[in-house]
């Protein structure tokens, strides 16, 4: 009992000087919910303890280790790997070295770093307007000249390794993913409602992330297959063999905690059926990081997609709607309305043009 009464005791000493310590009016002084900061005056002691704290937004680091300062909150970027739980205990290590020796690299706000084999959560996530990207989803779309598709999705990306912070929810460091998917089209308006086309999709990228940064370094591959149905449908129709290797790059950058602005360029080593080298990405998109309640939270995102085929046009996909993000792995639930204008979203189609407006059900990785 008197053991109990000196912790609260301890508790309440430690409350009342963090009340009485000044605090930053403004919320862009803060880091993210999920960045790990370190309390405790002596943080090279055997024995530290990393005490995570929970805080909307982020500014610099140097802002974040200034602001910290007056209140007796050390942020480091390194620590000693004396913790007892996660991927990293204090009765291993490198080289045997005793607990208060070892020092592990770290994040920007002073998460350590270390290997993970199948990590939970991308470092680079996809385009949520990129039409083209690896997913799970169904829209129903209205075409302005034919009438109503259904176009679906079903793919993924997974992380394969990864050298960084640990979690799902903004991880640092680099991580290697795997990607695949089939994209593909139903005429819902014709007998048996017939397979039209599936255009397939295999990737391989290295991502980075640092901050606000995220660069993504790849091989992707994409050909499009047409429906045994649609032949049967339509005699005298040419398949195209559209093929693309190609590799990539693109970066994208969080302007804010909620928007993001992206670009990417891939650079097709193997072309085939009238695609041409060159293919650019670009866009913008609203996904607010702070709301993982069940309420959800609204989304907007518009992408743009040019190819060199057709003189570096292409195709606008815009997307809104309301969405649910998975608290410990940044994975989301979407549904919305949805507008595409441009070029046929199935490339075995490559001379159609389509305009569509409709909506759907989306899940993202």
């Amino acid at each position: 009992m008197r053991n109990d009464l000196s912790l609260l005791i301890a508790l309440a000493g430690i409350l009342l000087f963090r009340a009485a310590a000044p605090q930053p009016v403004d919320a862009s002084d803060w880091v993210r919910p999920g960045d790990l900061i370190f309390s405790g005056s002596d943080s090279h002691a055997p024995g530290t303890v990393y005490v995570p704290e929970a805080a909307p937004l982020r500014r610099s680091h140097s802002d974040v280790v200034a602001a910290h300062a007056a209140e007796g909150i050390t942020i480091e970027t390194e620590k000693p790997a004396t913790q007892t739980s996660g991927w990293l205990s204090t009765a291993t290590g490198w080289n045997n070295q005793p607990p208060a020796q070892r020092t592990v690299p770290a994040g920007q706000y002073g998460r350590p770093y270390g290997w993970h084999v199948l990590p939970t959560g991308l470092m680079y996530h996809s385009y949520l307007a990129g039409e083209k990207e690896p997913r799970i989803g169904l829209s129903i779309l209205s075409d302005k000249t034919r009438g109503m598709v259904w176009d679906a999705a079903l793919g993924g990306r997974v992380g394969l390794i990864r050298y960084g912070t640990a979690g799902g929810v903004n991880p640092e460091g680099w991580q290697i993913d795997l990607e695949g998917a089939a994209l593909a089209r139903v005429d819902p308006e014709v007998t048996s409602t017939a397979l039209e086309a599936t255009d397939y999709r295999f990737g391989l990228v290295w991502t980075r992330r640092q901050g606000p940064n995220r660069l993504k370094i790849g091989y992707s591959h994409i050909s499009s297959h047409v429906g045994d149905e649609f032949l049967q449908n339509n005699v005298g129709f040419v398949r195209l063999n559209y093929v693309r290797d190609s590799v990539l790059i693109g970066v994208t950058r969080d302007v804010t905690v909620d928007t993001q602005v992206y670009g990417e360029v891939a650079y097709a080593m193997g072309a085939e059926g009238g695609a041409e080298p060159l293919e650019l990405q670009f866009g913008a998109q609203y996904n607010p990081f702070l709301d993982t309640c069940r309420r959800g939270a609204p989304f907007a995102a518009i992408n743009f997609h040019l190819r060199e085929e057709f003189g570096f046009g292409g195709a606008v996909n815009a997307m809104a709607g309301w969405r649910w993000r998975g608290a410990d792995n940044g994975r989301l639930l979407r549904v919305g309305l949805q507008y595409y204008n441009g070029k046929s979203m199935q490339w075995s189609f490559i001379n159609r043009d389509e305009q569509m407006l409709g909506g759907g059900i989306w899940f993202d990785y």
